[in-house]
Parts: C-alpha cells; sequence; structure tokens
C-alpha cells in the first residue's frame, strides 16, 4: 500500500485561494486567505469565528503565487529539503511547483520534480514537489 496524501494537505494543494468567498459577498475583505486544515477547505476572514477551535494555515501571495509561512508548515510536514524565501523578513515556501525552462543542466542542485534551480542543500522548490517525490519514491512519512 503506498503512501498518501493526507485531506489537509490535498486542500492546501488544490483549494482556491484569493477568490471572494460565496458566504460572504457581500463583505469587505471577503478573499479566501486561510486553509482550515481540520474542513480541508479555504475560508475568508469572515469565516474565522466559525473554525476558532480548527488548525489555521494563512495562504499568503508572493508574484502570482501561493505561499505559507516556513514556521507554520515545519510543525505538519518535514520542510527541511523545501528552499525557503524571505519575504517581508519571513520565510515562506511555496505550495505549489514552479517550473522553470532551461537549455542545460549546470552544476548545483535542481528540484527533484520540475528541475527548478535551487541553492544547496535544498531539493525541492516547494511543498507540491516534495510530496510528488515522496509519492513516487515511497520511502518516507509525509507527516513530521
Amino acid at each position: 500500500m503506498g503512501i498518501r496524501r493526507p485531506a489537509w494537505l490535498e486542500a492546501l494543494y488544490t483549494e482556491k485561494f484569493f477568490v471572494p468567498c460565496f458566504t460572504h459577498e457581500n463583505a469587505k475583505k471577503n478573499e479566501k486567505n486561510v486553509c482550515c486544515l481540520d474542513c480541508c477547505t479555504s475560508i475568508c476572514p469572515h469565516c474565522l469565528p466559525l473554525h476558532r477551535f480548527h488548525r489555521l494555515v494563512q495562504v499568503r501571495r508572493y508574484v502570482y503565487h501561493d505561499v505559507v509561512r516556513l514556521e507554520d508548515l515545519e510543525k505538519l510536514v518535514d520542510c527541511s529539503s523545501v528552499q525557503a524565501y524571505t519575504i517581508n523578513s519571513a520565510k515562506v515556501i511555496f505550495i505549489k511547483k514552479r517550473p522553470q525552462s532551461r537549455q542545460f543542466k549546470g552544476s548545483g542542485n535542481y528540484c527533484t520534480s520540475c528541475d527548478r534551480s535551487l541553492q544547496e542543500p535544498y531539493i525541492h522548490c516547494s511543498l507540491g514537489c516534495k510530496v510528488d517525490f515522496v509519492l513516487r519514491h515511497e520511502r518516507t512519512s509525509l507527516l513530521t
């Protein structure tokens, strides 16, 4: 039997963020920017009171990509091999893979799933690429 993604991880990867919340469509600041890990859904700030006792992760945007603070993610998943970036003095990790086309493979580290150039010692450019790698190789648990 193979390793499967936890439901909350699948939700973090597949839910749409930074779109209006239909429940609060007439409210200001109704963009979904939080993932409720217990309900496996994206929610807006107005939905927070209904989820106050749930595990929540705030999703942020950086250069048109969804990111999560490393501090929040590493409580849930081993992120040691995923390259983090500093944005507004906080370390963040990209949720989805960020492919990069290149002519040739020179020296240095490259993402195991999408070949993006990375700093050493990292081997994954995003949480999505790490998950793909683990699922392909089935050699370690995704959870810490």
